[in-house]
């Protein structure tokens, strides 16, 4: 059995008119597999976990399927089928590239994140999936739980008009809530006989920066000005099911 790892709760956040984001409603981590019972007990009994949303690809789901909890909903919705740049990619990085090259793969994966059509539907549907769950929570995840799920929690904070400061603060929570986790990682492929470079590019690859983040926003505001605009018109989630998500999701 193993924790659940890199988990948060969304909520708590100061968002606009003085409110701020519900806790308990929406939850980011990375792939929820071989749960022990103390987190399922949390997720089911302190949550009330309706809904698993599951940003792999079909080969990762496939591979390792997520644990299935009582009375909870599946849905996997695959971010990067039609990224060139995907997981496999990813992958190879690992073996054979520096850090400044993890670095310019990952800036340009977050950048298709927000610009690619599947991934703009996939995030739709996601946006949709939210509003639909009145009662209740929803878990999103993706591998790590770092970069697809990164962007998730990113356009959800964005949408509630919590701080870009506060968002960024989320996000590189990762660096320290997968620290353990990536450090088994990093020893386990070093005693397989990684070289010093090919670990600082694994080590990087397994976190997140700043910059990333800030690369997926600036295509954001370059190509539709406002997160509200590209809500709108690339996810279509319209202003209707905005102001929706704000009553769904902020509390005095």
């Amino acid at each position: 059995m193993q924790d659940l790892v890199n988990f948060r709760d969304l909520g708590g956040y100061q968002a606009q008119e003085g409110k701020k984001v519900t806790h308990g409603k929406v939850l980011r981590a990375a792939q929820p597999i071989g749960l022990s019972e103390s987190d399922k007990n949390t997720l089911l009994k302190d949550y009330h976990l309706k809904k698993i949303i599951d940003f792999r690809s079909q080969q990762e789901v496939v591979e390792k399927p997520v644990d299935t909890l009582s009375g909870v909903a599946y849905l996997n919705i695959d971010l990067m089928k039609d990224i060139q740049s995907g997981t496999s990619g990813l992958a190879d990085l690992s073996k054979s590239a520096s850090v400044s090259e993890v670095d310019k793969a990952m800036q340009t994966i977050y950048g298709e994140l927000v610009l690619d059509k599947t991934s703009q539907k996939g995030y739709a549907n996601f946006l949709e999936q939210i509003i639909m769950q009145e009662e209740g929570a929803i878990l999103f995840h993706c591998f790590a739980g770092k970069d697809r799920t990164g962007v998730g929690a990113a356009l959800i904070l964005s949408l509630l008009g919590v701080r870009q400061a506060d968002i960024v603060y989320d996000y590189l929570l990762t660096n320290t809530q997968r620290q353990e986790t990536n450090h088994k990682m990093t020893t386990f492929a070093a005693s397989q006989g990684m070289t010093r470079e090919q670990l600082l590019a694994l080590d990087r690859l397994l976190s997140v920066d700043e910059t990333y983040l800030g690369h997926a926003f600036s295509n954001i505001k370059e190509n539709y000005g406002t997160i509200q605009t590209y809500a709108t018109e690339a996810l279509n989630f319209e202003q209707d099911k905005q102001a929706y998500l704000h009553k769904l999701l902020l509390t005095d």
